[in-house]
């Protein structure tokens, strides 16, 4: 019984490893990604940044003045708030997945790294 055990646990790793390696790859060639159960999208004076939480992983895309492009973290990441004191939160607004993942084109400002501009 314990082997049986062991065997989902190891194939349930192996199915989210997997599905998160295939999710940095798509987010990296510039594409939303498609297991997102959660979106927040938060407002601010210059801008505006969206967190993607996904299977174990979370994407931001930041369209920011200061701060422009995509970062993939692990899910107990936090979002960048290097100017966060300066620019005061307008407005923030939860969706679920059905609502955001519809439209693939839409992301036109996805980097593989993040750019912070002065």
């Amino acid at each position: 019984m314990k082997k049986v055990i062991a065997r989902i646990f190891w194939i349930i790793v192996i199915v989210l490893m997997c599905i998160a390696t295939f999710e940095f790859y798509r987010v990296r060639n510039g594409k939303k990604p498609l297991l997102c159960i959660k979106t927040i999208e938060r407002t601010y004076v210059d801008g505006k940044s969206t967190e993607c939480i996904g299977l174990g992983y979370k994407v931001f895309e930041y369209k920011r003045n200061y701060l422009k492009g995509t970062e993939f973290v692990s899910i107990f990441s936090k979002e960048r708030k290097e100017d966060i004191d300066k620019e005061p939160v307008v407005e923030e607004t939860k969706n679920t997945d059905e609502e955001n993942n519809t439209n693939d084109s839409e992301s036109n400002l996805i980097n593989e790294d993040i750019e912070v501009l002065d």
